[in-house]
């Protein structure tokens, strides 16, 4: 193969292409010009295997949870001028309805499988030439390490949407998604491998990134992945694998310090509410508990169909509140979450700024910036914390079970005024009662960050879900069911990969119909 000492020609010839929403898929003709030092190779990672694409990429599937919903309430302070929203409603209908075909309302939803599989291409290149790779071993350790790291993140990504969830009894014959761990692009139709196959690259992956890290220069930037953040996603994998002492020993690498939470508790609404302070923004370097940022956008860092939502005149999406069970509801008095995540919205609320009838998620953009330089996802170590409080109640122990309301009774030290926090107790509960008391908490605390709402009802079990969709104000409600299990909790790969690989099994959603 050619070679090259100027990556900036690299980017030009190879990485760009990456980009390109099929990239990945198509087949292109002539050698790769391949980087010879580590930062060459850098330049390549942190270019086109980080996933920066991601909160645009993913926005669709917020709409698919019990977090978002179609609200009518007219905002009389808006802007706008034709009434509703004629552009986000419509795009996100087939998400929001669960459609049979997605991408006929949004084409833009296939990008999140193809620019994943573009990430993944980039990770290959550098996991391919580990031992070619001329430069410190230190850098190239830590390299490699995060190559391999970022593959095993990409790779769970896709399994969780394109695929069954994970059933020890059905995973090795559970079709999955492709494995291409190949750099070189050749005119190939990979069928899928297993849910067991995948996820075995995964936790190789991530082994042999953890193996590296501890053998690597170790840096402080939170941009780039790090050990802390491979011991967080270690501790994910087992989580959704069932592996609980797994994931109570990788969560527990990040406890040091009580988690590092941030902590919320003495906080007014004033100083955390972005239309009254717009420096404020949780997910930021300013935030302890953060270990790694992601998903880098130069405009919109939040969810594309719902954070224009205070702008528009009519039906809008935004985070579900209207009826008991709800996310905003699920907040109990006191909690500070509900500031630090939500922007309130500036219509219908009452003299003493107290209370507020809309909440639009601006958690990952705070006014200020408007996305330059911002980053709208990092992993936190509150999810750390989480993980090993459910593995703790799912392996059922007394003793364990007492150890998790300890865990619960911290976090929520750091998120709730204290003279509103009331601490649990083991007593108040069975393990099944406590079990969901977690997951409540991990609802709260972890909504419309990455896909976790979405992955989660996944591996609960998949319950019946119902959404009511409004074409305008004035529309009449349109219900739509997701039932228990249903087939279409799993994603149709796109058109873009279907039109290509003829080989591959398609998914076969069904069509959901208005009741």
């Amino acid at each position: 193969m050619k070679r090259i000492l100027n990556n900036v020609v690299w980017i030009t010839l190879v990485a760009a292409p990456l980009c390109a929403c099929s990239g990945y898929l198509q087949d292109r003709s002539g050698d790769l010009l391949v980087p010879e030092k580590v930062e060459e190779y850098q330049a390549v990672l942190f270019g086109e295997g980080y996933p920066a694409t991601f909160t645009q990429d993913a926005a669709f599937i917020d709409l698919m949870t019990d977090d978002a919903e179609v609200s009518t309430k007219v905002n009389a302070n808006s802007t706008q001028t034709d009434g509703d929203d004629g552009v986000y409603l419509p795009m996100g209908r087939g998400a929001f309805s669960w459609a049979q075909d997605i991408e006929y309302h949004d084409p833009g939803c296939g990008d999140f499988y193809l620019n994943r599989y573009s990430n993944i291409m980039a990770c290959n290149i550098i996991i391919e030439n580990e031992e070619t790779m001329m430069g410190d071993p230190l850098k190239v350790n830590a390299t490699v390490a995060q190559a391999h790291a970022l593959r095993a993140l990409n790779y769970f990504y896709l399994i969780n949407l394109y695929a069954k969830p994970y059933d020890p009894n059905t995973a090795s014959g559970d079709p999955g998604v492709a494995l291409r761990t190949q750099s070189q692009v050749k005119r190939d139709e990979p069928k899928r491998a297993t849910v067991a196959q995948v996820y075995q690259l995964i936790n190789q992956d991530l082994d042999r990134s953890i193996e590296l890290f501890e053998k690597a220069e170790q840096s402080r930037n939170k941009n780039l992945f790090s050990l802390q953040a491979a011991w967080l996603l270690k501790s994910r994998i087992a989580l959704f694998l069932g592996k609980w002492d797994e994931a109570i020993k990788y969560g527990e690498k990040l406890s040091e310090d009580d988690y590092n939470l941030c902590d919320l508790s003495g906080k007014t609404a004033e100083e955390m509410n972005a239309d009254k302070n717009r420096n404020y923004t949780f997910i930021s370097t300013d935030n302890p508990e953060v270990v790694f940022f992601f998903s880098k956008s130069a405009a919109n860092q939040g969810n594309r169909y719902m954070d224009n939502a205070a702008l528009i005149k009519g039906a809008a999406y935004v985070p579900s509140q209207s009826k008991e069970g709800d996310l905003i509801n699920s907040y109990g008095e006191g909690d500070k979450r509900l500031y630090a995540f939500f922007r309130q919205d500036v219509i219908d609320y009452d003299e003493d700024w107290e209370m507020y009838f809309e909440y639009v998620d601006r958690r990952h953009l705070p006014c200020k910036h408007y996305g330059y330089g911002v980053y709208s996802q990092a992993f936190r170590t509150s999810e750390a914390l989480l993980n090993v409080a459910e593995a703790l109640v799912q392996r059922g122990a007394q003793a364990d079970q007492a150890k998790a309301v300890e865990l619960l009774n911290l976090l929520r030290s750091k998120r709730i005024a204290p003279e509103n926090n009331e601490e649990i107790s083991l007593a108040d509960f069975t393990q099944e009662t406590l079990l969901q008391f977690v997951r409540d908490e991990r609802r709260r605390e972890l909504c419309f960050e990455e896909i976790h709402r979405w992955t989660d009802l996944r591996r609960y079990g998949m319950p019946r879900l119902e959404h009511i969709f409004y074409s305008s104000a004035e529309a009449s409600p349109e219900t739509y069911v997701l039932e228990q299990g249903d087939v279409n909790y799993t994603l149709e790969l796109p058109k873009a990969e279907l039109s290509y690989n003829k080989q591959i099994e398609r998914t076969n959603r069904r069509i959901i119909n208005q009741q």
